[in-house]
């Protein structure tokens, strides 16, 4: 099967349809009262946000198998604020009535997530998770079991990918998948759900991925309005 007829791109979600699994990038829950804690005030409408686009998504896809969370599920490095005890929880009842089963892959920023997961039997907590020929993980570390021939694809989050986007007066930038191969793998590297920051280029930055990933040879989905999605080409090859 290609892979435009085994994977949807909803928006910022990916959509496994064989396998009816939805793929959610990196959400930072929490994120405005880390702010505020830190003297930077700002109104907390992101979670509400993010029901509303899930929503539309759910309103394509129905009921899925499974739902999997690529890390960096809150923001915060250390102690549980409230906010993200608050909004994890809430997130993961909302999922539950979407979907058989929720799979959370640790990210760097969710060393302390064990404690919110204990509260809701649903949660499978994983450094990585192999489904089939797929691969979900955050994409900071590598583990020798995510290198086995059998898989086929690598999905990640953690780069938090954008490509800006010039056209001779005013650039600007999108939150874009990126899309390649790495050691006979497809890779696809998922735009983060988190709307506090559209992300980095990775003409600019360093993503901070555990690969050295030739991102310039990688395929650009960029984001557009609603769950729309457009393709640009190869990264290296944009102006």
């Amino acid at each position: 099967m290609k892979l435009n007829e085994e994977i949807e791109y909803l928006g910022k979600c990916l959509f496994l349809k064989r396998e009816r699994i939805l793929v959610i990038g990196d959400l930072h829950l929490g994120y405005e009262e880390s702010l505020n804690n830190s003297g930077v005030f700002v109104s907390r409408k992101m979670f509400e946000e993010v029901i509303s686009y899930l929503d539309k998504v759910f309103f394509r896809t129905g009921r899925v198998e499974k739902v999997v969370l690529l890390g960096d599920v809150k923001h915060g490095f250390g102690n549980i604020i409230r906010q993200e005890w608050n909004d994890v929880i809430s997130l993961m009842d909302y999922l539950r009535e979407k979907s058989e089963e929720i799979i959370i892959v640790k990210g760097n920023h969710d060393v302390i997530l064990e404690p919110i997961v204990k509260k809701r039997e649903c949660i499978i907590l994983k450094d990585f998770y192999i489904y089939e020929d797929f691969c979900f993980l955050h994409g900071d570390r590598n583990f020798e079991e995510i290198n086995n021939k059998k898989i086929r694809y690598w999905i990640m989050g953690h780069g938090h990918p954008a490509v800006k986007i010039g056209d001779g007066v005013k650039v600007e930038k999108y939150k874009c998948y990126l899309e390649g191969t790495y050691e006979k793998k497809k890779i696809i590297i998922v735009p983060s759900f988190f709307e506090g920051n559209l992300g980095s280029d990775p003409r600019e930055n360093d993503l901070g991925f555990a690969w050295d990933f030739n991102l310039n040879r990688f395929k650009v989905k960029v984001v557009g309005e609603g769950l729309e999605i457009l393709d640009f080409g190869e990264l290296g090859k944009i102006g």
